[in-house]
């Protein structure tokens, strides 16, 4: 039997067996002074061991004259019973059985390390990194949390962070792309060449793909993104606005912005929105003092 750890246990009730013959059972009792009647409990094991489990014998012994014990037995062959577990409380728990309580000081409960709740996660979120109560709510409860917040420790603006990790990957996952197959390390590979300047961040969403696809960052950045230089940026927004001509004297500086969408449609993500808003608006203003 291991209950409690101990070697084997046996009592007199079902001896001699087990090698222990009946004249040895007579001598035992005799030596403890036990009547035909008494049981005689014999625990095999080291000291300490032994003595536990002997003092959950005497626990147990004394039960017996409480009532039923509320406990959950398990059937033996000869169709008696024996001690499987306590029963269940309400909330269906258990202890352990075959492992010693442990004792919790005051000492050792006040050095534990409580871990931020969700609620407090979705504040601080909203707080130290500008997010809506949702979008916080959505990335306390991602399982890419962990390298959300690596990403915005290495420099990675938080609304970009949470782009890559939770908004652009939902909206690529409802197209069909197998965003799970996306590893952590190789987003925030992209994020840093992105904070670095060596990738548009308007190129985030066809990087992603390429790493759904199975592509490695430098295949995914090189693929979906490639480099335009600034001379063929400006050649391209020169071209744009030149066949847009009537449109931008018509509406003046209000063209800018429809007009944004044509050439970043044109270069698909591979510039920086901030360099080709700078150059679109100098070539529109051009255009206008030249009207």
């Amino acid at each position: 039997m291991q209950k409690n750890g101990v070697g084997g246990l046996f009592h007199t009730d079902e001896l001699p067996a087990y090698g222990v013959t009946e004249e040895e059972v007579l001598r035992l009792k005799k030596a403890l002074d036990a009547s035909p009647d008494d049981c005689v409990i014999i625990v095999a094991d080291k000291p300490q061991r032994c003595q536990c489990a002997m003092q959950q014998i005497i626990r147990r012994a004394e039960m017996a004259f409480l009532g039923v014990p509320k406990e959950t037995r398990k059937m033996l062959e000869g169709g008696s019973t024996a001690y499987m577990r306590p029963l269940p409380g309400a909330a269906r728990m258990y202890p352990e059985t075959d492992v010693f309580p442990v004792r919790v000081t005051l000492e050792r409960f006040a050095a534990l390390e409580i871990p931020e709740m969700i609620d407090d996660t979705i504040v601080r979120y909203m707080q130290d990194y500008g997010l809506t109560r949702e979008v916080a709510r959505q990335m306390a409860y991602s399982e890419r949390r962990s390298a959300f917040e690596e990403a915005i420790a290495a420099g990675v603006k938080p609304a970009l962070a949470e782009r890559a990790f939770n908004s652009t990957l939902r909206e690529l996952s409802r197209e069909g792309a197998l965003v799970h197959r996306i590893d952590d390390e190789d987003i925030k590979t992209v994020l840093i060449r992105i904070n670095a300047g060596e990738v548009a961040k308007e190129a985030l969403a066809p990087v992603l793909t390429a790493l759904a696809e199975g592509k490695t960052p430098d295949e995914a950045c090189e693929i979906a993104a490639p480099k335009v230089s600034k001379e063929e940026l400006t050649a391209i927004i020169e071209r744009i606005v030149t066949e847009r001509a009537e449109f931008i004297k018509e509406r003046g500086n209000a063209a800018t912005g429809p007009i944004m969408g044509v050439v970043m449609k044109e270069v698909r993500g591979s510039v920086d929105g901030k360099i080709v808003n700078q150059i679109l608006r100098e070539t529109i203003s051009q255009v206008l003092k030249n009207a």
